[in-house]
């Protein structure tokens, strides 16, 4: 799967990966033992509240070298 976009907090403990194909989205959020594959922002807005995530904290993060 590739994923399109990438956020992490500034502390790296917490990643939310975005994929999609066309105009439907879904997203995974990683960190501190957690891999949630969520089909809406609302979905990850809830799953980061749960696990104490603020999502107003993530920022992009740079694609790497291929």
């Amino acid at each position: 799967m590739t994923w399109a976009d990438e956020m992490a907090t500034a502390d790296g403990r917490w990643r939310v990966r975005v994929g999609g194909v066309g105009a439907v989205r879904w997203y995974r959020l990683e960190g501190d033992g957690v891999r949630r594959d969520l089909p809406s922002l609302a979905a990850l807005a809830t799953a980061a509240d749960e696990h104490g995530v603020d999502i107003g904290e993530l920022r992009e993060v740079e694609a790497a070298a291929p």
